[in-house]
């Protein structure tokens, strides 16, 4: 038995690989997280993540463990890029 269904989108193989950075966005927090277990497509590149690895990411996100660096993320205004 598969450990993903195909994907939803392009109906591709999805399989297991780890991301090295995913990102993640909260209410109060966007984080990168490395080494994240996901399913990927092996034609559009659709992730999937299991239940189970998203509790570890909101525990992270809520309690802010694991947190090895701070990176700074530029912030773009679409509507001025576009003007």
């Amino acid at each position: 038995m598969a450990i993903y269904d195909d994907c939803a989108y392009c109906g591709g193989k999805v399989v297991e690989k780890n991301i090295k950075k995913a990102n993640f966005w909260g209410e109060e927090l966007t984080a990168l997280v490395d080494n994240v277990p996901a399913g990927v497509c092996t034609q559009c590149g659709e992730k999937y993540y299991k239940a189970e690895v998203l509790k570890v990411i909101e525990k992270i996100m809520k309690e802010r463990s694991a947190i090895v660096s701070q990176a700074q993320v530029p912030v773009a205004d679409f509507a001025r890029a576009n003007a």
